[in-house]
């Protein structure tokens, strides 16, 4: 007998970097809602700019994944 039974969601490890697919600015997330921007290309945000209140960077309708590597 077969049991079809869901994968576990696979645990988010902060910070994350997600780019906006309209915009193409990128924000680091230190939580699922709490980021600053590090990356842009229009004047909507600046680097730099703080949000607790972004859209979930869960959201794959709001969100891009990026892989980023920090250096220094």
């Amino acid at each position: 007998m077969l049991e079809v039974t869901k994968q576990p969601k696979e645990e988010l490890k902060y910070p994350v970097a997600r780019r906006d697919p309209d915009y193409g600015f990128i924000v680091l997330f230190f939580s699922e809602t709490n980021g600053v921007v590090i990356s842009t290309k229009d004047d909507v945000y600046k680097i730099g700019d703080m949000s607790v209140n972004w859209s979930s960077c869960n959201n794959s309708e709001d969100w891009e994944p990026v892989d980023i590597t920090i250096t220094g």
